[in-house]
């Protein structure tokens, strides 16, 4: 007999979730480049792989934080929030430095 259960956590389906639409927005933004021939195949696959667990992580650690605070619904959303904020800061500096050095 086992204690392991067949159920995700909350934090864990929203890591999954997260890496999955993180990863197909960032393919579908790589994949013009990679059209045209300014992208190669290798570079668009380690870029949608980093946005996939950036994505992942952000989404699981927003969600397992909320979920800690599920008594105080203020705070779980303004955790959610916040977070969110935090990760398109985040994503917005990060496309702002490559489009400095093109």
């Amino acid at each position: 007999m086992s204690n392991s259960t067949d159920k995700l956590s909350t934090a864990s389906r929203a890591m999954i979730a997260g890496a999955i639409i993180g990863g197909t927005a960032s393919a579908a933004r790589q994949w013009k480049g990679h059209q045209e021939n300014t992208i190669e195949t290798n570079e668009m696959v380690a870029t949608v792989v980093k946005d996939s667990l950036k994505a992942g992580l952000a989404g699981g650690a927003a969600t397992y934080v909320a979920d800690k605070m599920a008594g105080r619904p203020l705070l779980s959303m303004l955790t959610v929030v916040s977070t969110g904020a935090v990760g398109l800061y985040l994503m917005d500096q990060y496309t702002g430095k490559k489009n400095n050095e093109q």
